[in-house]
Order: structure tokens, then sequence, then C-alpha cells
């Protein structure tokens, strides 16, 4: 079978699963079911992404310059398998999680001149707006943790139909973007097109962002942009950019001590100023524009690594939230430091992030898989389809209304995630060893 053919028919495989799953009807009654059939697209996803990154044709083939791929790509397979992907899951209703319903009551105070900061969503003086929406959304105790970029987009959304099938669809031109800057920074590089694939056919960014519609498509999106214009030398743009990621969800944040280091300085100047303008409409809160991301990051937690550890070795919640909020800053810092490039420097950042966060829901990997065309990883990819896994207790919760959690959940997650990458190290170095041997030999050979 050639590559192309391969690569179809892989594609509809994980095309069959993830259309399959709109079926099941309420996810966190079926989520056995759910993480079957995600391992079955998962699976796919995991053979076409090797698939993509092997060198196509002979090795003189592939020596081409920088800005041309290996060889004409399928691109319009890779594309159309992820419209359809898509598509299958936007009339689905978003039963995994209730973040989406957050959104669009955050948007529909935003819409009609509301500050959302300044109350939380059950608070008595938002009265005219408690209808079922106010049912369906979670902590309506707390005032948003969104930035002001995410919420000014929860507006526009709200603005067009506050509903969750219309967020859905918004996502699709964002993405759109998101996938041409891919584009643009693979050719720069002289890799294959293809490569889009270990984005747009993750199944995990697939079902978080157009089955329960996470806006962490949109932190992926405006990252890439940022970085794929600090590329082309377009500083003002990629300072906007930067900052919109920022605005969205603040882990972009991280990439600030790289920008110094590489007198980014125009970038972040421009990010600054368009960051300020951003929380202009919504100044009045004053000190509440923080309330709400206070109390996620003081409470907050499910299916971290190392703060669970930390805790049950006796450290208290908020010791071991300072041990790992100063651990991943000198992280970022070493990482900052050693990175050759912004692509590779967001590459370690986010895995950093997420081993020191107390808080890893699945949906927060889709800023990392956003990266994976560029810098594939063996770890990271098998840890993608592995946080699925954390779904598992929602059945008993809904049974119950107490999460309990095996603790083997988290063994395999993260266990797996060190031992695939452990693995792909070593068969690495091996080969390097091989390779260097193989050269020494040629080289010393009698002619």
């Amino acid at each position: 079978m050639s590559r192309h053919g391969l690569l179809l028919l892989l594609g509809l495989l994980l095309l069959a699963a993830i259309a399959a799953i709109p079926a099941l009807g309420d996810l966190r009654v079926r989520t056995g079911a759910l993480l079957a059939l995600w391992a079955v697209a998962h699976g796919a996803y995991l053979v076409a992404a090797r698939v993509a990154t092997l060198p196509a044709g002979p090795p003189s083939a592939t020596a081409l310059p920088a800005g041309a791929s290996p060889r004409p790509a399928p691109l319009w397979i890779v594309v159309g398998v992820a419209i359809l992907a898509r598509l299958v899951l936007i009339p689905a209703g978003p039963t995994l999680s209730e973040d989406l319903y957050r959104y669009l009551w955050d948007g529909r105070l935003v819409a009609q001149g509301v500050n959302p900061y300044l109350h939380a969503p059950d608070d008595p003086s938002l009265a005219p707006f408690h209808d079922q929406l106010l049912d369906r959304i979670n902590h309506r105790d707390v005032p948003t943790i969104y930035p002001p970029a995410a919420e000014l987009f929860f507006g526009a959304v709200a603005r067009i139909g506050p509903s969750p099938r219309v967020f859905k669809l918004a996502m699709l031109p964002l993405e759109a973007a998101l996938w041409i800057a891919l584009l643009f920074l693979l050719r720069r590089r002289g890799l294959a097109d293809e490569r889009l694939l270990l984005f747009a056919w993750n199944p995990l960014v697939v079902i978080e962002s157009y089955g329960s519609g996470h806006v962490d498509l949109m932190v992926a999106t405006f990252l890439v942009l940022a970085l794929a214009m600090s590329e082309a030398r377009r500083a003002a743009s990629a300072g906007v950019a930067f900052a919109v990621a920022i605005l969205t969800k603040y882990t972009p944040l991280l990439l600030v001590p790289y920008l110094v280091r590489k007198r980014a300085l125009a970038l972040l100047g421009v990010a600054v100023a368009v960051s300020a303008l951003f929380y202009l409409p919504f100044g009045d809160a004053g000190a509440s524009l923080w309330k709400g991301l206070g109390t996620y990051a003081a409470h907050w937690e499910f299916n971290g690594s190392l703060y669970p550890l930390l805790r049950a070795a006796g450290a208290t919640v908020k010791s071991s939230r300072l041990l790992l909020a100063a651990a991943l800053a000198v992280a970022a810092l070493w990482i900052s430091l050693r990175a050759r490039s912004a692509t590779g420097a967001a590459l370690g950042l986010y895995p950093a992030y997420l081993l020191a966060s107390p808080t890893v829901y699945p949906w927060y990997l889709v800023p990392l898989a956003a990266l994976l065309p560029l810098h594939p990883n063996a770890g990271l990819l098998a840890f993608s389809g592995l946080a699925a896994l954390s779904y598992l207790p929602l059945p008993a919760y809904l049974a119950t209304g107490a999460w309990t959690e095996p603790a083997w959940i988290r063994w395999v997650e993260y266990g797996g995630l060190a031992v695939v990458a452990a693995a792909a190290a070593w068969i690495g170095r091996r080969r390097e060893a091989q390779a260097r041997r193989a050269a020494w030999a040629s080289e010393t050979k009698p002619t």
C-alpha cells in the first residue's frame, strides 16, 4: 500500500471512531464506550503520525532546501479528515464538561455590557439573568477566571447566537488560521505538509475543542500565530498575537523569559500595550479582575502529577502550590536559556507547566499538541491519549456526587509519559551511536 493510501485508510478509521461518539449520548454515563472509541482513534492517529514523520522517498529525495516539502504531501487527505471529524462533533452537546456553558454565561453578560469580573453568577445582583443557563454552569459562586481576550470572544459569539453549536462553529476560522501558521512554519523548516496531522488528527484536540468546545484552541491559535509572525520578523503582529494568546489563558506568559533573552523587545512592548487595551473595558472591576483566578490558583486541583505526591508526603495545600510555582519558575528560566528556538522553548515550557500544575484537565494539552508537528515527541504523543483516562471516574461521580479517582490512573498517565519518553530517548541515542560507528567505519575502510 502506498504512503498516501495508508494515511487515507488511517484517517477513515480515526473518522469512524470519532463519528460514533455523538451516538453515545451523555458521555458522563457512557465513559467506558467513549474511551474505547478514543483508544481506536488515538491508535490510528499514532500510526498516522509515525507515517507522516518518516522521510518520504530515498535519502537523496529528502535533502531539499528549507522551504520545500520532501514531496507533494496529500494535504487534502489531512485537511479533509480533520474537517469531517470536527463537523460530526459540532452538533453534539458538551456532556464531558460544563465549561462551554460558563463561556456562554460570561458572553451574554459581556454582550449586554455587564462586567463578568464583578459578581459571581449566583449573585443576587445578576437575578435578571438567572435562567436555565445558570443551572448548567459550574462554580457559580466564583467570578469568571478567564482573561479579557477570552471574555471579548465569548461576548462576540453571544451576539451571534449564545448556543454551544454557534460557539463551536466560531472555532473553525480560528483553527484555520492555526493550520495556515503551522504550514508556514513547517515549510520554513523543509518539513512535509502532512505533518499537520500531528495536530489536526489528534483525538484530544478534536474531542475537547469540538465536542466540549474548550477555548484552549484559541490559545493554541494565537500562540502559533505569534511564533510564526516572530519567525517572519513581523514583531508588531507577533506582539498582538502574543497578547491575545496570553489574555485568553495566561500560560503563554512562560515564554517571556525566552523572549527577553532573545531581546524581542518590540514584540514584548506591543504585547504590553495591546494587553492594556484589552483590560480597559473591564477596568471598573479593579482588584476583582483577579478574584476568580485567585480562587482557581488557591483551591482547584485535578489530575496533577507532582502536587498529589507532595500532599501525600505531608506538605500543606499552600506550601505544595508555592513549591511547585517556584520549581516552575526555575524550570522556565532553565528552558529559556537552553532553547534554540521559540517553538522549542514553548514545547519545553508547556510540559513543565503541566507537571507543576495541581490542575491538569485533558484540554490543557491542546496548545502543546499544536507544537507537535514541528517537534514530534513520542512521550507527548502518548500522553495526549493517556490523559483521557482522567474521565474514568465520571460515571461514579454522576451517581454519588463524590469524586473518587483510582490511584492507578495517574500512574498510567504520567508513568506512560515517562516510559515512552525514556524509551524514545534511548532508541534515539542508540541510532546516533550506530550512525557514528557506520560513519567511522566508512572513513577508515581501506581503498
